[in-house]
């Protein structure tokens, strides 16, 4: 039977949605397109080997230290772009189980482990009992400022519905416990303006000033003397201490004096950090705080792009990490399979069949380098095809050679180098296997270096010099007067 490569899989390569080229944004979903994004990446979210014992553990270790002194904080790592960014997005949408504007909910849309499953039914228990579920999240690298602390708070008071900014974020909260909140907010806005907006003019703002004179005429003698009042009351902070954060994330999010069970999730702070000593002691003065502070209700999981024994910066914070989470290049093999190279079950055995009668062919590709075929390619042939094994390794060699920062292991490259492939080879029949491009032609000096690294046995060594002898005898023998006289003229 004759089958087109695109028949073998399950979803089209054309029809197959690669959302932000798998690079996952760890934002509280609030747009359209975030929600879009969110829902395609549960939906695809792996969640098997390291991913699905990541989350295991990070959420087993949670619920063992809840009703102790202390919580244990949580370090996520891996090589940029391993999908570190997207497991803890995974992990702050299933803590709270997100709706959906239609309805569906987190847990039901992404396909979990059985381990992570029981560990979530045992969250929502303990959260039932013990005054609900709340998670935050964000990126350290869109935050201005210096402060670690007011980061985190912005995320926090945007996850409770707050503006992010501290003074704005304080004043709300005041309006709110005297029960001015609604009253303050209907006044500006039925002057025609935007209560959030005008929360931006804080100290300024004449329409915010007389709706909080109207709200509480004690409050000041004058609309002037009620802005003076609102810039001393809520001053425009740099940093503030571990006890002005305690009393922000208790007055934030507590209800009837009970702090839910609550994740905080900071993404990038390896990159924040930097080698900057001074912002890894707040990292560790955030830590000890977070896990001291809330009764160890609160959790906070940090992200980097190493171990914590990586640079000698993290490995003065590393004592604060009780729970440590690494992520590898085996994981993105197994993202690739699931998302991109699934195939449809009733064409398994005719594409078996297929690969068995290539087998011969497919052994011979690049025999005697360091890339060539291996005894364990066979256990993986069917579901990497259409890409052969040595040709997925000849590609991470590109990969890599081309980009010595680091990024040519990303979970997107390869993703996104992948997907363009199958999407080449779609149309052709089963059997042929998209063929690899070295890019550019700057990379080529670095990609003939990447692939230097070659065995020296004595077979492949005296096969080497022979070809070398040849070429050369070839070359001389063109090069002869004796041989160009020999030669017919063209005329």
């Amino acid at each position: 039977m004759t089958m087109k490569n695109r028949e073998v899989f399950q979803t089209d390569p054309l029809e197959l949605r690669l959302v932000n080229n798998g690079v996952a944004e760890v934002v509280d979903a609030s747009t359209d397109e975030q929600v879009r994004a969110l829902r395609y990446e549960l939906e695809t979210f792996v969640c098997e080997k390291q991913y699905s014992r990541g989350l295991h553990r990070i959420l087993d270790s949670y619920l063992t230290c809840l009703g102790k002194e202390e919580q244990k904080p949580v370090w996520v790592s891996g090589f940029f772009g391993s999908g570190k960014s997207h497991l803890v997005k995974m992990l702050r949408a299933l803590w709270v189980d997100v709706e959906l504007p239609d309805g569906a909910r987190a847990r039901g849309i992404a396909h979990l482990s059985s381990e992570v499953k029981t560990s979530l039914k045992e969250l929502s228990t303990q959260g039932k009992r013990l005054g609900g579920l709340h998670a935050a999240s964000g990126s350290l690298l869109t935050e201005q400022g210096n402060s670690i602390r007011l980061a985190l708070l912005g995320f926090v008071f945007r996850s409770a519905g707050l503006p992010k900014s501290y003074p704005a974020a304080r004043f709300v909260l005041f309006l709110k416990k005297n029960g001015w909140y609604e009253k303050v907010k209907r006044e500006v806005e039925k002057a025609g303006k935007s209560f959030e907006k005008e929360l931006r003019d804080l100290y300024v703002s004449p329409v915010l000033a007389k709706a909080l004179l109207k709200a509480d005429p004690d409050f000041a003698e004058s609309e002037a003397k009620a802005k003076t009042l609102l810039k001393e009351q809520y001053p425009s902070r740099t940093d503030v201490t571990d006890d002005d954060m305690v009393h922000a994330i208790q007055d934030a999010l507590e209800v009837d004096g009970r702090l839910p069970l609550t994740l905080v999730v900071l993404d990038e702070v390896q990159q924040w950090i930097g080698e900057d000593v001074e912002r890894g002691a707040q990292v560790n003065s955030l830590a000890e705080c977070l896990a001291k502070r809330f009764g160890a209700r609160l959790l906070l999981v940090c992200t980097g792009q190493t171990a914590l024994t990586g640079t000698p910066v993290l490995q003065r914070i590393q004592h604060r990490f009780h729970v440590k989470v690494e992520l590898s290049d085996a994981d993105v093999e197994t993202v690739i399979r699931k998302i991109v190279l699934a195939k449809r079950a009733d064409r398994v055995a005719p594409l078996e069949k297929l690969l068995e009668n290539c087998s011969g062919e497919v052994s011979r590709h690049l025999t005697g380098t360091g890339i060539g075929p291996r005894p364990e390619d066979d256990s993986v042939l069917l579901s990497d095809y259409p890409l052969l094994p040595v040709r997925r390794r000849f590609w991470e060699k590109v990969l890599r050679a081309v980009d010595r920062a680091g990024t040519a292991g990303q979970l997107r490259t390869q993703l996104r180098v992948v997907h363009e492939a199958v999407q080449r080879a779609r149309g052709a029949r089963t059997g042929r296997s998209p063929a690899p491009h070295p890019g550019r032609s700057s990379a080529r000096p670095r990609l003939r270096s990447a692939l230097s690294s070659r065995p020296t046995s004595s077979t492949t060594t005296a096969r080497q010099s022979s070809s070398r002898r040849a070429s050369s005898s070839a070359r001389s023998t063109r090069r002869s007067p004796a041989s160009t006289t020999a030669r017919p003229t063209a005329r």
